[in-house]
């Protein structure tokens, strides 16, 4: 249970994220810490759990009872992912949490159209952070000065997106959008012609010994940095007390899936110019932990969880309620 007064920091206010593998997480004098030991040496190390909205653990990581109750009682949100895996995402009870977003969202869930008004919210501030966050981040890590085709992708889709009727066409036009940003990256990156790259989900490691092929080293990073996205969208909704199944587009059965759709208004642009980045400098002993390091400063720079729950907001404005005050039908 939280404590009477709830968390004492929101989650807005708060760092992103912290990434540990590999280690021992316990509670020590009423703190959280956690230990790493290396060779014969224990490093010991602080979490700060009142600051902290989301804590990802990875392979090798162990915690105690008494520190996932602290972390629940400040309101963190646990999540474990690891390389190749399926991420598992962990919320303490949310008995108190506010009904208001929930009730929002609802309607919009249950309604075809409604949810298509929703879902174009979502594609549009995906746009958005591609032109800026993305290209931002293109220019830092891949050494690009001129972002204009990226911005040409974007506008073609918002185009494109103005005109769609349905879900399925919307998931269609999207589908080829994604596409153009694997190209445009791929070339960016000047690891090889754009065409050479496919994008295969959940190919894992390759096998122990083999080269490390560039475009399987973007694969791996995309789905790591992927799970890493679920996490931060995932974190927004339980902190607004939205239950993760309320899918808009991304099928209405389909287990968690509105972090899927909530996570689509930002990760493309931030994990992609990192994961080709991380490809360029594959000969690093390893990028894995280079790529995660950067991309969780990038959702800290970015302020991802304001940024996702601000998405939030925009898909719940465009409800009935909206509509009953005069609002146009198309998003």
């Amino acid at each position: 249970m939280q404590p009477k007064g709830g968390p004492r920091l929101l989650i807005t206010d708060r760092e992103g994220a912290l990434y540990l593998e590999r280690a021992r997480i316990h509670v020590e004098g009423g703190r959280i810490v956690y230990h790493i030991t290396d060779d014969e040496h224990r490093r010991e190390y602080n979490i700060p759990h009142v600051n902290l909205a989301v804590l990802f653990i990875g392979q090798g990581t162990s915690i105690t009872q008494d520190a996932m109750r602290l972390l629940g009682e400040e309101g963190v949100y646990f999540a474990v992912t690891g390389t190749g895996g399926t991420p598992l995402h962990v919320g303490g009870l949310t008995a108190y949490t506010a009904t208001r977003h929930f009730r929002g969202l609802l309607p919009i869930y249950l309604d075809e159209a409604l949810s298509l008004r929703a879902a174009k919210i979502v594609m549009n501030d995906r746009t958005q952070r591609m032109r800026t966050i993305g290209g931002t981040l293109a220019k830092r890590w891949l050494s690009l000065r001129d972002t204009t085709a990226l911005s040409a992708i974007c506008k073609s889709f918002d185009d494109r997106l103005a005109s769609v009727a349905t879900i399925q066409e919307l998931l269609g036009v999207e589908g080829q959008f994604s596409k153009a940003c694997y190209k445009f990256f791929a070339t960016s990156s000047g690891l090889s012609k754009p065409e050479d790259f496919r994008r295969e989900a959940g190919a894992g490691d390759p096998p122990k010994g083999a080269p490390k092929d560039a475009f399987s080293i973007v694969n791996r990073m995309i789905d790591h940095g992927n799970y890493l996205a679920y996490g931060m969208a995932g974190s927004a909704l339980w902190a607004l007390g939205i239950p993760p199944h309320m899918s808009i587009f991304h099928g209405k059965t389909r287990a968690g899936g509105l972090v899927f759709d909530l996570a689509d208004s930002f990760k493309d642009a931030l994990v992609l110019p990192i994961a080709f980045a991380a490809a360029r400098n594959r000969k690093e002993e390893d990028p894995e932990k280079i790529f995660r390091g950067r991309l969780i400063t990038a959702f800290d720079d970015s302020k991802i969880l304001s940024e996702a729950i601000a998405t939030t907001e925009r898909m719940i404005a465009c409800g009935p309620e909206s509509i009953r005050a005069g609002g146009h039908s198309d998003a």
